[in-house]
């Protein structure tokens, strides 16, 4: 998939004290997804870091956020996990559904809510009350919790089809952060330990960035960085002086994009904001 690809742990939110603060935590790595226009929001598996909520709480939740306003109470049913999601705060991300310009079809979402081994995936959707089967494309992967969107020439008799994956905001998936970093392009991981970045530094990674289609920038969690999770040495990273470290968990740069850090921890939301602001310039 083109485009910024964000990286963060299960365990982002350990340090919060009860579901809502959670909760209202995810809504601020939802946002600088959304901020900065990320193609996708990947949650990696950090158990040895999680405490109360971990990760299906974390992507359940980031998915809900990432879900238009408009279409949530038809996708999402009641669960535990959304208990208290009034606190998010609202992304503005653009949805494009409705009716087509020749007026006999009608454009929707679906969350993809079971992946059956037909080729088949059962999918919730506003217009029908209960999940629907629908016919996965060729070519097309989905897992389940992911979002599709539908073309709808029918509500009764149902005739629907999958067309693709919505063109606009970002998708949120589980997987394993090696996986994630041998399929993409340019990795960034964001340390307190990596690279100094400066503004000499900046023209020249803002340059990289800017020339790969698929960039990904992965963060740690409070108490908790990218080094320890990895099973990577501090020392490494700092003798590396911002290039691969062994052992190489596969990122091209570590980086400090905060190298005059007043905190003793930098919340992994603030870190986002921090470190996409400067990356993401353009020259």
């Amino acid at each position: 998939m083109d485009g910024l690809t964000l990286c963060v742990p299960s365990s982002v939110v350990r340090e919060a004290e009860d579901q809502r603060e959670a909760t209202r935590k995810l809504g601020y790595v939802a946002r600088a997804a959304a901020v900065f226009s990320a193609t996708r929001l990947v949650v990696f598996p950090d158990g040895e870091g999680e405490r109360r909520w971990g990760g299906e709480f974390v992507a359940t939740v980031l998915r809900y956020a990432a879900t238009p306003p408009d279409l949530r109470s038809g996708i999402w049913d009641r669960r535990d996990e959304l208990a208290y999601v009034g606190v998010l705060p609202p992304l503005r991300l653009p949805s494009r559904t409705g009716s087509t310009p020749d007026g006999d079809e009608s454009k929707t979402q679906g969350l993809v809510t079971e992946v059956g081994p037909d080729g088949r995936v059962r999918v919730n959707s506003p217009p029908w009350e209960h999940p629907i089967s629908l016919l996965v494309p060729s070519g097309m992967e989905l897992e389940r919790g992911e979002r599709v969107t539908i073309r709808i020439s029918s509500r009764e008799p149902v005739r629907a089809r999958i067309t693709g994956k919505p063109e606009d905001g970002f998708q949120v998936v589980g997987a394993d952060l090696p996986e994630v970093l041998a399929d993409g392009g340019y990795a960034i991981a964001t340390s307190r330990h990596g690279e100094r970045l400066s503004v000499s530094r900046l023209g020249e990674l803002v340059g990289t960035v800017a020339d790969v289609d698929d960039p990904i920038v992965a963060f740690g969690s409070p108490g908790r960085g990218l080094p320890e999770m990895l099973g990577v040495e501090p020392e490494a990273v700092r003798a590396a002086k911002g290039g691969p470290v062994e052992p190489d968990p596969g990122f091209d740069l570590w980086v400090n994009t905060i190298p005059n850090q007043g905190s003793q921890v930098v919340r992994t939301e603030e870190a986002m904001f921090a470190s996409l602001a400067s990356l993401t310039l353009t020259e």
